[in-house]
């Protein structure tokens, strides 16, 4: 069992999004048309993921190891618990062993 803690998603709408300055609310509909953006409708309204929205962050100058592995660490904390079988993949993927 993990240590770290789950951290419950946090999804904003696209008014809260843009009102706390990701994008104006016409460029983050047409992200989610183009498949950037990740969203989720509930009831009438659409919804996108924190993370999501600062994934799509880009970044002005290199980033550093320490970039990578904070936004790493941001990751596993927002991600669902993971079995055996999905932790080797990922171990595979990012060249660890498994």
């Amino acid at each position: 069992m993990s240590s770290t803690p789950h951290v419950q998603p946090i999804y904003l709408t696209l008014q809260q999004a843009a009102a706390e300055g990701y994008a104006a609310y016409s460029t983050l509909r047409k992200y989610i048309t183009d498949g950037r953006l990740p969203a989720v409708k509930v009831g009438s309204r659409v919804k996108v993921l924190r993370t999501d929205l600062e994934a799509l962050a880009v970044a002005v100058r290199p980033a550093t190891f320490e970039d990578v592995e904070a936004a790493a660490e941001r990751l596993v904390a927002s991600a669902p618990p993971l079995s055996d079988a999905q932790v080797r993949r990922l171990s595979t993927i990012f060249g660890g062993a498994s």
